[in-house]
């Protein structure tokens, strides 16, 4: 099994966030996520959709229920789902389709 620390160092590299108990409950809180919309236990070909799943979870904390905000002519939005690339891992991983 591909350690929990190798999957940590991936997503600090790609958030620049340090805090390693947080990154370890979003990276539980994704694995447990996929295992329950592929219907399957752990596996080595979840952790690249684990990875991208576990950084837009922390990138969104604490912008949650926000779905725009406008000030001083700037705005923003965030989606409400996951993006195609990560819904297209997830439907493979579903059908069976061996590693991404």
């Amino acid at each position: 099994m591909y350690l929990l620390e190798n999957l940590i160092e991936e997503v600090k590299l790609l958030t620049n966030k340090t805090d390693e108990n947080l990154i370890s409950l979003i990276l539980n809180k994704s694995i447990k996520e996929v295992e329950i919309y592929t219907n399957q236990n752990y596996n080595e070909k979840f952790n690249n959709v684990i990875v991208d799943i576990a950084v837009i979870k922390l990138n969104k904390l604490g912008t949650e229920g926000l779905a725009s905000q406008s000030y001083s002519g700037a705005s923003e939005s965030y989606i409400d789902a996951y993006p195609t690339y990560i819904l297209n891992q997830l439907n493979k991983l579903k059908k069976g389709w061996g590693m991404l």
